[in-house]
C-alpha cells in the first residue's frame, strides 16, 4: 500500500503539467487502480484518490464522466467528494449510476437533489435500496406519478405518517399506485396512526360567540 501511495503522489504531481488531451487516459488508469484494490485502501489513500478524480474530471465529456460514475457506483468505499459531484450533475447519464447504486452518496446530497433536480433524478433516487424519511417526503412532494410509484414499491423507503397520508391521497386518482400501496401494511399502519393522532387532538375549537 505504501507503493500505491507513492505512485499516487507522483501522478498527482505530474497531473498539473499534463495536457488536457491526455487526462482521459490517466483518469481511466487511476479508476482501474482504485477499483481493483478499493477494499484495501485506507482513508488517507481514498482521500488522495478523491483529489485526483476531482482534478481529472475538469473538462471531461459526458461519456467519460458517465463511465466513471458506472465504475465507482458499486464500490462501497468510493471517495465521497467525487461521488457527490457526479450525483449532482444535471446530466442524468452521469448522475444516475451513483444515485441508484452508490452507498457513498450522502443524505444531504440526496436531499439537495430531491429538492432541485429533474424528475429523472428523482426517479433514480427512488430506486435506491434504502431511503431516509426526509428524502421520501421530498420525493412524494415533488415526484411525478412514476417516481412516486417507485417510492411506494421500495421496501427500503422509510415512510412517515405524513407521507403515508399523501400517498393514500394520490392513490385516489392513480390505480397503479393504489395497487402498490395495498401490498404494504406499513403504509396502512402509518395512515391509521396519523388518523388516531388527529382524533386525539380533537376537533378545532369553535370561535367564541360575539
Amino acid at each position: 500500500m505504501a507503493e500505491t501511495t507513492s505512485r499516487l503522489s507522483e501522478i498527482e504531481d505530474l497531473l498539473r503539467r499534463l495536457p488536457a488531451a491526455k487526462r482521459a487516459t490517466l483518469l481511466k488508469s487511476i479508476t482501474e487502480l482504485f477499483v481493483e484494490d478499493a477494499i484495501r485502501y485506507k482513508p488517507a489513500q481514498i482521500k488522495m484518490f478523491d483529489s485526483l478524480f476531482n482534478e481529472l474530471i475538469v473538462g471531461m465529456d459526458t461519456e467519460i464522466l458517465a463511465g466513471l460514475s458506472r465504475r465507482l457506483a458499486p464500490v462501497a468505499n468510493s471517495p465521497r467528494n467525487i461521488i457527490g459531484r457526479l450525483a449532482l450533475s444535471d446530466d442524468i447519464t452521469i448522475a444516475e449510476p451513483v444515485l441508484v447504486r452508490s452507498p457513498c452518496v450522502e443524505d444531504a446530497v440526496l436531499v439537495d437533489i430531491a429538492r432541485t433536480k429533474s424528475q429523472t433524478h428523482l426517479l433514480a433516487i427512488a430506486c435506491r435500496s434504502e431511503l431516509a424519511i426526509e428524502i421520501v417526503d421530498l420525493l412524494i412532494a415533488r415526484g411525478d406519478e412514476v417516481a412516486v410509484r417507485y417510492v411506494a414499491n421500495n421496501k427500503g423507503a422509510r415512510i412517515s405518517d405524513a407521507s403515508a397520508v399523501a400517498l393514500t391521497e394520490r392513490a385516489k386518482s392513480d390505480n397503479a399506485l393504489a395497487e402498490l400501496i395495498a401490498k404494504r401494511r406499513d403504509i396502512a399502519q402509518r395512515v391509521r396512526g396519523a388518523a388516531a393522532s388527529n382524533a386525539k387532538k380533537g376537533p378545532p375549537l369553535a370561535p367564541a360567540a360575539a
